[in-house]
């Protein structure tokens, strides 16, 4: 016996696929939701960021100006600081001196001024009252 037409033969499998699905109204709503919720985590995260990075600059910044002062303490060799000092006017000499009274050394020495000359304040060991030496 002859056939004449081929029998239909076929094999069924199933299988998983990541295909695209709508999603449902329930499913839109949850995934807003955890959208809003991302959204509010990121930007508290960004901030939290953006002060710790406002706070380590001010750091930074204070360390800079630490580290220069320190520079310039280091090259000069040298401070500014506050010294006790006496200043002598010399109406003889017709002169004022300034004398640092650490180092005894004179960081000043001028011609008096016009209205210095013409001061009427008692010379050291006169007395006040009465003009005397």
């Amino acid at each position: 016996m002859a056939k004449t037409e081929q029998e239909h033969r076929t094999k069924t499998t199933k299988e998983t696929r990541m295909l695209r699905v709508a999603l449902t109204q329930e499913e839109l709503l949850t995934a807003g939701d955890k959208l809003a919720e991302l959204l509010d985590n990121h930007r508290q995260a960004v901030s939290a960021r953006e002060s710790l990075t406002k706070q380590y600059k001010a750091k930074e910044s204070e360390l800079d100006a630490q580290i220069e002062s320190q520079q310039i303490l280091v090259r000069n060799k040298s401070e500014l600081r506050k010294v006790i000092c006496q200043s002598v006017m010399d109406y003889t000499d017709v002169r004022a001196y300034t004398t640092r009274l650490d180092t005894g050394e004179i960081i000043e020495d001028r011609k008096l001024t016009e209205d210095e000359r013409q001061s009427s304040l008692p010379f050291d060991g006169q007395d006040q009252e009465h003009g005397d030496a």
